[in-house]
C-alpha cells in the first residue's frame, strides 16, 4: 500500500510539475486579468465622460472633476502591466498587435499618461472650461492611438 501510495505521489508530482502541462489556474488567471483590465478602462472611460459632460456644458457641477481627472492619471498609469503574455485570448477587445509591437503600445500608453497628467494639471490651475476641453481633446486623441491599431473595432 504504501508503494503504492508512493506511486501515485510521484505521478501527481510529475503531471502537476511538467513544464507545459495543463494548469487551469492559467487561464482562471488570464480571465480574472482580463476582466480586471475591462474594468480598469471602463472605469477610465467613466471619469473621461464625466469630465466631457462639463466640457461640453451639459453639467454645471465642477465639484469632481479634480477627482475625476486624478481617477484618469491612476488608471493609466499601469494600464501597461494589465497586458502580460498570456492575456490576448478569451473574452477581450485586445487585438494581437499589443504583444507584436510592444514598443509602440507602450509609446502609446505614454503619451496617454502625459496627456492625462495634462488634463489633471489645467483642471487643477482653471476653471476655464475650453482649456479644460482643449486638453481633454488631446487625450482623446492620444486614446485614439491606443484603440485604432491595438483594439477591436466595436
Amino acid at each position: 500500500m504504501a508503494r503504492k501510495n508512493s506511486i501515485i505521489g510521484t505521478i501527481l508530482a510529475l503531471v502537476l510539475f511538467i513544464p507545459g502541462s495543463p494548469n487551469p489556474q492559467a487561464a482562471d488567471e488570464a480571465k480574472d486579468i482580463i476582466k480586471f483590465r475591462q474594468n480598469v478602462m471602463k472605469g477610465v472611460g467613466a471619469h473621461i465622460n464625466n469630465i466631457a459632460a462639463v466640457a461640453k456644458g451639459k453639467i454645471t457641477f465642477q465639484g469632481n472633476l479634480i477627482s475625476d481627472a486624478q481617477g484618469i492619471v491612476n488608471g493609466l498609469a499601469t494600464t501597461g502591466d494589465l497586458f502580460p503574455d498570456g492575456t490576448d485570448g478569451g473574452k477581450t477587445n485586445a487585438l494581437s498587435s499589443i504583444w507584436e509591437d510592444r514598443s509602440g503600445f507602450e509609446k502609446a500608453l505614454r503619451e496617454s499618461s502625459e496627456r492625462a497628467g495634462q488634463l489633471l494639471e489645467v483642471i487643477q490651475g482653471s476653471n476655464d472650461i475650453k482649456e479644460i476641453g482643449t486638453a481633454l481633446g488631446a487625450l482623446g486623441k492620444s486614446c485614439g492611438k491606443c484603440h485604432e491599431p491595438y483594439r477591436k473595432k466595436m
